[in-house]
């Protein structure tokens, strides 16, 4: 029997085109991802907003006491922290601490 050498076969360039195609499809959503907002922090900074614009209002019709808007003043600054800790504080969920099995 003849043995015959058998030729690697060459990908044509469109299978390579369409695989880089996909690759940076991938890491464009990669990156999409990891620059959104989380919904979270969005609605905690949303909610603080409104919070804070309806005690202004109250504040400058003077419907509040002086002590009910600055405690609701403080309340706003703790809501605005925690949506920042939502948004930049956990960001690496596995890190370093928990290992990979």
């Amino acid at each position: 029997m003849s043995q015959k050498k058998y030729k690697k076969r060459k990908h044509s360039a469109t299978v390579t085109a369409k695989r880089q195609a996909e690759q940076e499809r991938i890491a464009d959503e990669k990156d999409r991802a990891r620059k959104r907002m989380d919904p979270t922090a969005r609605t905690l900074l949303l909610l603080d907003l409104v919070f804070l614009a309806i005690i202004s209002l109250l504040d400058m019709n003077q419907m509040v006491s002086a002590p009910v808007s600055a405690i609701s003043s403080i309340v706003g600054l703790i809501l605005l922290f925690a949506a920042l800790w939502f948004q930049f504080g956990k960001k690496n969920k596995s890190g370093p601490s928990s290992p990979k099995l």
